[in-house]
């Protein structure tokens, strides 16, 4: 597979050979880049939104694993020091 711009000048050199001028012949492949160019523009807007949205989560999962592991060991000292309380 060839990278896009070389199937785009090879279209451009197929106008101009049909007897496009060389600025219809521009205008004509440069319309049809722009149109694959906006396409992958919008199919990576879409990938970050989903890449974010699952690192969002996954912050928040970890977050949340570390306030429930400091409230169990908040309550485990706490039952360890109950007899100290009850002394006093």
């Amino acid at each position: 597979m060839s990278h896009p711009i070389i199937t785009y000048m090879n279209k451009y050199k197929k106008l101009v050979k049909q007897g496009y001028s060389e600025f219809k012949a521009f205008e004509h492949v440069e319309k049809e880049l722009n149109e694959l160019l906006d396409s992958q523009r919008d199919d990576i807007r879409i990938l970050r939104g989903g890449a974010l949205e699952l690192h969002g989560y996954s912050y928040l999962d970890r977050a949340q694993r570390i306030a429930e592991m400091e409230s169990n060991l908040k309550m485990q000292r706490f039952v360890r020091d109950i007899p100290k309380f009850e002394r006093q």
